[in-house]
């Protein structure tokens, strides 16, 4: 069974091509158009996904908000999150680093970087799950 990627994104061509991405790596691709879908996919799903990929600028609720909502949902606080954003300002970036991104990409991004970063947020959150408490 493969691993599961939640993708928050309300572009359906830049969704798409990211998705499309991540299943080359072995992922399947929950998408969510928007901050509604992603909170019913954190309630429909039967697991928490391997990562959760995170555009800020969303329809209902913006991507900070959301991921508030994701870190307070059990099971969820330790999914890696990477936020995908054009917003470049760097309130935003230190706003959703504090919030409990593990990580903030720009767009446009490079696809062999994005990966990086997301296999590496996966590790670190590993590694904090296998560590004793």
């Amino acid at each position: 069974m493969k691993p599961k990627a939640l993708i928050v994104e309300d572009d359906e061509q830049f969704a798409f091509l990211v998705g499309y991405i991540f299943s080359r790596e072995g992922y399947e691709i929950v998408h969510a158009p928007d901050s509604r879908a992603a909170l019913e996919a954190t309630a429909r799903l039967a697991g928490p996904p391997a990562f959760v990929l995170l555009d800020l600028m969303l329809p209902y609720m913006d991507g900070f908000q959301l991921l508030s909502e994701i870190r307070r949902t059990p099971g969820w606080r330790r999914v890696p999150v990477v936020v995908l954003s054009a917003r470049t300002a760097e309130a935003d970036v230190v706003r959703a680093l504090d919030l409990g991104a593990d990580d903030y990409v720009l767009k446009p991004f490079r696809p062999e970087e994005l990966l990086a970063r997301v296999r590496r947020a996966v590790r670190s959150r590993r590694r904090q799950q296998e560590e004793p408490v």
